[in-house]
């Protein structure tokens, strides 16, 4: 790997992940793209959980999929979330007796 250019930090699910999203170039030239999954832990910073590598072929297939799809993604982030109730605790049906009890 002749360079790493991070193009982009995005929030992770929890307040100590993050996502970092970086542009590499091989020392052939070619270009791809890193998704690292990063946790930070006290007393050690950020570090890389996995990472991820994706060539140009898979870069452009990814594109056409979000493309095609975030019309539907931004509406989706927008509606609000359907909440199932639930039903809580049954009613106990009436303790009878056991057989020989007084």
């Amino acid at each position: 790997m002749v360079g790493r250019t991070v193009l982009v930090t995005l929030a992770g699910s929890g307040p100590c992940e993050r996502i970092q999203v970086a542009l590499l170039q091989a020392k052939d030239g070619c270009l791809s793209i890193e998704l690292r999954d990063q946790h930070y832990a006290e007393g050690i910073g950020w570090f890389d959980q996995r990472a991820l590598e994706l060539d140009p072929r898979q870069v452009r297939q990814l594109r056409s999929i979000l493309g095609s799809h975030a019309a539907m993604l931004a509406t989706a982030e927008n509606e609000p979330r359907a909440t199932i109730p639930f039903p809580g605790p049954a009613a106990r049906p009436p303790m009878r007796p056991a057989i020989g009890a007084e």
